[in-house]
């Protein structure tokens, strides 16, 4: 049996603010008056989305108490149906559009990448870790809190690596000696270290280090070196996770104090519920609807034109995550169904 915990609130807010940041990213249009200063700050500023989406789960999820093929079923259960159809809708949108030529082809190639849009990586990644996790679970229940941190020191020492090549010219290569302790699944043992150790990172060591990611990008800026954006300033940096533990962190330690009231609690735990089903059908909406309205594309104010995008979109999925939660089948659209009063 698996045990019934206690709702944790603030996750669920980590969890809603992540989604709007996703939403956020994706959200500017292809335009000549779009900053460049405007994009490279607004993809900074998001780019802890998808490690605050696998700390959530690596918070609840790890270590995995149940039996592995009960865990395995549950959970892929939940993500493998509303990943099929969804990458189907894309496929399928753009076969109509005109621009895929070689649909079948991705459609053979679903059992092994993610196809149809590039937002469906995540989902890939999502369901690896699932794979792993009642492994990461028997280490876990094995190892010290020193062992857990010397892992994850390891992981940090890779995110490290963009600057090694930048500053010292050291080729780090793809593969090396802290191979296995590279990707995604730092983030997802950082979200349980943080949450079982809540004063294990200190806000003196982390609020210096959070004004230094903020200012690195400034730095390079004005030093004028030549650097790779999405090796430097994206998911797997250095930076970027100093940014996720802060927000992880911040969230977890006062969020308490945005959810005290009930309505506002009920609110954040409503959208978190249907948070997966935002990530899949946001882009849908976004650049096969609300991009092709003659008045959004119209507008002068690229920030204001940006910003009205994310509100129609997040506002436009949440509303179409909830009708379909009602429907049979609402699992293997949105990994989610809404439950019937009694």
């Amino acid at each position: 049996m698996n045990p019934i915990r206690k709702r944790n609130y603030p996750l669920d807010l980590i969890r809603v603010i992540a989604c709007l940041m996703v939403v956020l990213m994706h959200s500017p249009m292809p335009s000549e008056k779009a900053s460049g200063l405007f994009l490279g700050l607004l993809s900074y500023a998001t780019a802890p989305c998808i490690g605050l989406f696998l700390m959530v789960s690596g918070a609840l999820l790890l270590p995995v108490k149940e039996e592995t093929g009960t865990f395995l079923k549950r959970r892929l259960g939940k993500i493998l149906g509303p990943t099929l159809v969804w990458s189907l809708i894309y496929i399928g949108y753009n076969h109509y559009q005109g621009t895929d030529h070689s649909w079948w082809k991705e459609i053979l190639s679903l059992p092994f990448s993610a196809q149809g849009h590039g937002v469906m990586w995540f989902m890939y990644t999502l369901t690896g870790l699932y794979l792993i996790a009642p492994v990461l679970s028997k280490w876990l229940q094995a190892c010290s809190k020193r062992e857990l941190e010397f892992y994850l020191l390891l992981w940090v020492v890779t995110l490290c690596y963009p600057l090694l090549r930048l500053f010292l010219s050291i080729q780090t290569g793809e593969t090396g000696i802290l191979y296995y302790c590279t990707g995604y699944v730092g983030y997802f043992l950082l979200g349980h270290y943080l949450n079982k150790y809540p004063e294990a990172v200190s806000w003196r060591f982390l609020l210096p280090a959070v004004f230094m990611a903020l200012l690195a990008p400034v730095f390079c800026k004005w030093k004028q070196y030549e650097v790779d954006f999405y090796s430097l300033f994206w998911y797997l940096s250095i930076f970027v996770m100093i940014m996720c533990t802060a927000w992880f962190k911040g969230l977890s330690q006062y969020g308490k104090f945005i959810l005290e009231q009930e309505k506002i609690r009920t609110g954040i735990t409503w959208v978190s519920n249907l948070s997966f089903g935002i990530y899949l059908m946001h882009i849908f909406v976004m650049r096969y609807m609300i991009w092709k309205w003659t008045w959004i594309q119209n507008m002068d104010n690229y920030i204001v034109q940006t910003l009205l995008i994310v509100v129609l979109t997040f506002s436009l999925s949440v509303l179409g995550c909830y009708l379909l939660s009602w429907i049979p089948g609402a699992a293997y659209l949105i990994g989610y169904k809404q439950k019937k009063q009694r």
